[in-house]
C-alpha cells in the first residue's frame, strides 16, 4: 500500500485536537505517516501530542516555536515520506472512510490530485459543498477553471485534497496569515495533468468565532488582496488563455473582503483601508469590466464600493435573496 502523509498543524487546539486525532487515527486505510506539528501552543496541545503518539506509532510530534500555520506545514512537508500527502486544520475531521476513497480514486484514474466533497459548519448551520454532480475528472485547464469558482467543486483550502508527493515535492507555503492555501493550491494544481473530484462529503471544515477566517477585519484582510493580485499575474504571466476567469476569481475575493470589512459596526475607523482598496479596484477594473464570468452581484458590489453606497446595495441584495428562498420553499 502507498505510505499517505497526514500534516497537521496544533496551535493551542485542546479543545479540538482530540476529536481530529481520532478521526485521522480511525481511518479504514491505514497506512499512514502523521505529521503532529505543535506549533509554540501554551495550553495542553503538546502533551494531547505526545499522549496520542505514545498510544499510535504512526503519529511523529514535532514541538517548534510558533510560527504560523504555513511554516508548520512546511516543516511536516520537509519531513515527510510519504507516495502522498493529505493536510487537517486541528480543530476539524474527517469522515473514516475519506483517506481510502481518495486513494482509490488516485490509482484508478492515475490522478495527481483527488478532491473530496466536504461540510462546512457555522453555529447555526451546516452547508454541504463539492457533491451531487457525481465523479469528475478536470485536466489542468478545467481544473483551474473549476478552483476559480467560489465554492467550486476543488475549493480553496487543502484539507479535503490527496495529493501525489511529486506533485508539491519542492512546493511550499508563503508566509501569509491567511490565504496561504489559496495561493499554494494556484501552483499546485499548475503541477497536475489529472484532478479528480469525487463525491463523497469526507471532511468537516469548522468556523470558529475566534479563527483568523472570522476575526475583525484587519491587514490580513488586505493581505488578502495581494495575494489575489499576486495570483492574477501568475495567471497572465503563465496561463493567459485564463486570465478572464481569474479577474473573476481576484473580483469574489474583492467582494469576499468588502464584506469583511462591513461586518464590522463602524467602518469609518477604515478611512485608508477604503482608500487603498478603490485604488486597487480601478488598477484591475479593466479586467473586470465587460467580463462574463464575473456575476452581477460581484460587480454590483464592487461599484456600489467605489460610489460609498455599499452596505444599503448589500442590505438590498440580502433582503432579495431571502425572499427568493422563502419563495422557493
Amino acid at each position: 500500500m502507498d505510505l499517505i502523509s497526514v500534516i497537521i498543524p496544533a496551535y493551542n487546539a485542546e479543545k479540538h485536537l482530540e476529536r481530529c486525532l481520532d478521526s485521522v487515527c480511525g481511518q479504514s486505510y491505514k497506512d499512514l505517516e502523521i505529521l503532529l506539528v505543535d506549533d509554540g501552543s501554551s495550553d495542553s496541545t503538546p502533551q494531547i501530542c505526545d499522549s496520542y503518539a505514545k498510544k499510535d506509532g504512526r503519529i511523529k510530534v514535532i514541538h517548534k516555536e510558533n510560527g504560523g500555520v504555513a511554516a508548520a506545514r512546511n516543516t511536516a512537508l520537509d519531513m515527510m515520506t510519504g507516495a502522498m500527502a493529505a493536510f487537517s486544520d486541528s480543530d476539524d475531521y474527517y469522515e473514516p472512510g475519506v483517506l481510502e476513497s481518495m486513494h482509490r480514486a488516485m490509482l484508478e484514474h492515475n490522478a495527481d490530485m483527488v478532491c473530496c466533497g466536504y461540510y462546512e459548519e457555522f453555529d447555526d448551520r451546516i452547508t454541504e459543498y463539492g457533491t451531487g454532480l457525481g465523479e469528475v475528472i478536470y485536466d489542468r485547464h478545467d481544473a483551474f477553471e473549476e478552483y476559480f469558482k467560489m465554492g467550486g467543486r476543488i475549493g480553496s483550502g487543502c484539507w479535503n485534497k490527496l495529493i501525489r508527493s511529486e506533485v508539491i515535492r519542492d512546493i511550499r507555503y508563503k508566509p501569509y496569515v491567511m490565504g496561504e492555501d489559496v495561493e499554494m493550491l494556484l501552483r499546485t494544481i499548475d503541477r497536475c495533468d489529472r484532478v479528480v473530484c469525487i463525491d463523497y462529503p469526507g471532511y468537516h471544515y469548522i468556523h470558529r468565532g475566534d479563527s483568523a477566517t472570522r476575526a475583525v477585519f484587519s491587514e490580513n484582510n488586505i493581505n488578502m488582496l495581494h495575494i489575489a493580485d499576486e495570483m492574477l499575474e501568475y495567471i497572465k504571466e503563465r496561463h493567459p488563455e485564463l486570465t478572464e476567469q481569474m479577474y473573476a476569481y481576484n473580483a469574489a475575493w474583492y467582494t469576499a473582503q468588502i464584506q469583511a470589512m462591513y461586518w464590522s459596526k463602524d467602518t469609518s475607523v477604515f478611512a485608508e483601508e477604503k482608500r487603498l482598496i478603490k485604488s486597487l479596484i480601478l488598477s484591475n477594473m479593466e479586467g473586470y469590466r465587460n467580463n462574463t464570468y464575473i456575476p452581477a452581484r460581484d460587480m454590483l458590489y464592487l461599484r456600489s464600493f467605489m460610489y460609498g453606497c455599499f452596505r444599503p446595495v448589500q442590505a438590498a441584495c440580502e433582503l432579495l435573496s431571502g425572499m427568493k428562498r422563502r419563495l422557493r420553499k
